[in-house]
């Protein structure tokens, strides 16, 4: 993912960061599933958790919360 760095945030507080796949002390995993250059989705399991990306022009977005399993996209517009 080039325009993007993925963080995940789970209800516990716990910051995850996951260009492809990575785990918490909480058993948060997560993974890209999605990314054309704008939106980014992404997965985790574990916990419900909000999906960011970090946009090329250096602000964050935010997704919306998602549950365990599901996918969060965060979406960087111009």
């Amino acid at each position: 993912m080039s325009a993007f760095a993925i963080l995940t945030l789970a209800d516990s507080g716990l910051v995850a960061t996951a260009n492809s796949a990575s785990a918490a002390p909480s058993a948060l995993t997560c993974a890209k599933v999605f990314d054309d250059g704008n939106p980014a989705g992404i997965k985790c399991t574990g916990a419900a958790f909000n999906g960011f990306a970090r946009c090329k022009n250096g602000t964050y977005a935010v997704g919306a919360t998602a549950a365990s399993g599901t996918t969060s996209y965060a979406y960087c517009t111009s």
